[in-house]
C-alpha cells in the first residue's frame, strides 16, 4: 500500500530529474567556450566576426543587463519548473528540445568559432558594474547562434504551446532577450537570426512528433497557486544561479 503511494508521487523525482538535465547540458557552455580559446591561443582555429552595418552603430546600453540577467534567468527557470511540474505533459518534449538545441549550438560553436562585439565599458553606474562582470566571467565567444536567443525562443514557442495566451507575454520576453543582448554588446544580428533557424524547426519537430508525457487529465489544468509557486522558485534559483556564476 504504502508502494502504490509513493508511486503517486514519482512525477516529483521525474521532475527533478529533467530539471537535473537541462542544467547538466546547460554546464557543458563554459567548456565548450574555454576549449575554442585555448585552440585560438595556440594557433589552432580561426575565429569569424559576423558584423552586419548596422552591428556597427548599436550602442552598448547597461540598462538593458535588466533584461539579459534578470529577465532572461527568471524566464528560463520559470520554464523549467513549469513544464517539470505543472504541465508534466509537455515535460519530455522540453527537455528534448532543450537538449537538442543546445547539442546543436555546442557543435556549431566548435566547428565554427564567432567572437562576438569588441568589449569596453566605461561606466561606473551599477548596470555598467554588471555588464564589467558579464565580460569578466562569460566568454566573447559561444556566440552563433545564440543561446541567449535560443533558449528563450524555445520557452516562448513551449508556453505558448502550453497555452496560447501565453503567448501574449512569452513571445515579447524572448524577443525582448534577443535584443538585450545586441544592446549589451554579445552578440550580432545575426547571432540572433541562427538562433531563431536553429530553435524554431526544432520545437516545432520535437513539440509536434515527441510522445507527450501520459499524466491524469485533472493534472492538465493549471491553478493559480502553481503559477505562484513557479514564479517564485525561478526568482530564487535566478539569483542564486547569477550569485554563483558571475558576482562570486
Amino acid at each position: 500500500m504504502n508502494w502504490v503511494k509513493a508511486k503517486g508521487y514519482l512525477w516529483v523525482a521525474y521532475g527533478v530529474v529533467a530539471i537535473l538535465i537541462i542544467l547538466a547540458v546547460s554546464l557543458l557552455y563554459d567548456p565548450v567556450g574555454r576549449l575554442q580559446e585555448a585552440q585560438i591561443s595556440a594557433g589552432l582555429r580561426a575565429v569569424f566576426r559576423l558584423a552586419t552595418p548596422l552591428d556597427l552603430v548599436i550602442p552598448l546600453l547597461p540598462p538593458a543587463m535588466i533584461v539579459y540577467w534578470y529577465v532572461f534567468y527568471g524566464f528560463l527557470f520559470f520554464s523549467f519548473f513549469y513544464f517539470a511540474f505543472v504541465r508534466r505533459e509537455s515535460r519530455n518534449a522540453f527537455v528534448v528540445a532543450f537538449t537538442l538545441v543546445s547539442v546543436v549550438a555546442y557543435a556549431v560553436y566548435l566547428l565554427f568559432s564567432v567572437i562576438g562585439p569588441e568589449r569596453v565599458v566605461a561606466g561606473t553606474d551599477f548596470f555598467s558594474v554588471q555588464v564589467a562582470l558579464l565580460y569578466q566571467h562569460d566568454t566573447p565567444l559561444n556566440c552563433f547562434p545564440s543561446l541567449h536567443g535560443s533558449t528563450s525562443l524555445l520557452a516562448a514557442y513551449a508556453l505558448w504551446r502550453s497555452r496560447r495566451e501565453y503567448g501574449f507575454v512569452s513571445w515579447p520576453v524572448a524577443i525582448a532577450v534577443q535584443v538585450s543582448t545586441l544592446l549589451v554588446r554579445q552578440h550580432w544580428i545575426v547571432d540572433q537570426l541562427g538562433a531563431a533557424l536553429v530553435t524554431l524547426p526544432i520545437a516545432y519537430l520535437v513539440f509536434n512528433w515527441f510522445k507527450y508525457t501520459k499524466v491524469p487529465a485533472e493534472v492538465g489544468k493549471t491553478r493559480w497557486w502553481q503559477i505562484v509557486v513557479a514564479v517564485s522558485f525561478a526568482v530564487v534559483f535566478m539569483v542564486l544561479y547569477l550569485y554563483a556564476f558571475y558576482i562570486t
